[in-house]
């Protein structure tokens, strides 16, 4: 059923509205920058660490938080309250990364490693992720992996230098980054990037 034309006026007037209203939700408290490593055995991935850093408002929360000296850094203790922070905040939402290989989503569980950076008004976590079991990469298998924040807190981009590191492959394995529209997500408004590892 097509509006009078008396009234389309105030349609579009509405849809402008509501534009501006999803345009304006769509703003996240909290912008990464990220880094992921892959390491790489045999043709086998054995292990991913990914690397966060916070943008300048963020890492200032952060210091404010848990460095408690106030020095600029974090010695081991203020480090641990950081990582413990993080973890019970992330943990439950897979650490915001989907890892697919094919098709099937695999799980990383606990980081057993951290590492926190305070540099250049950033702060930097670095978590690393040992897999139960190893993955075989290869024979057209691929590895995809995302940053996803369905709520929109955090908003993730790559880093434009070395977004990716592989280590151990020996040449065998090789990444590219592509955008995912069919992945979309916080309504359709959010395209992520996704970095596929494959190798021969």
């Amino acid at each position: 059923m097509s509006l009078p034309s008396r009234h389309r006026p105030f349609a579009v007037a509405c849809l402008l509205v509501l534009a501006s209203v999803s345009s304006a939700f769509a703003h996240p408290d909290i912008a990464v920058t990220a880094r992921v490593l892959f390491d790489v055995r045999e043709g086998r991935l054995v292990s991913v660490a990914e690397s966060f850093a916070f943008d300048e408002k963020y890492s200032a929360r952060l210091r404010s938080r848990f460095d408690h000296d106030g020095n600029g850094m974090f010695d081991d203790g203020e480090a641990d309250g950081l990582r413990q922070a993080l973890t019970g905040d992330l943990a439950n939402r897979d650490f915001l990364t989907d890892l697919v290989l094919g098709e099937q989503p695999l799980e990383m569980g606990e980081p057993d490693a951290f590492h926190v950076t305070a540099q250049a008004g950033s702060v930097s976590v670095t978590f690393g992720f040992r897999l139960e079991a190893p993955v075989a990469i290869g024979a057209g298998q691929s590895l995809t992996l995302m940053h996803r924040d369905r709520d929109y807190t955090v908003a993730f981009r790559l880093a434009e230098d070395r977004p990716v590191l592989i280590r151990g492959d020996e040449g065998h394995c090789a990444y590219t980054v592509t955008d995912r529209p069919d992945r979309a997500y916080f309504g359709g408004l959010v395209v992520p990037q996704a970095i596929t590892l494959t190798c021969r």
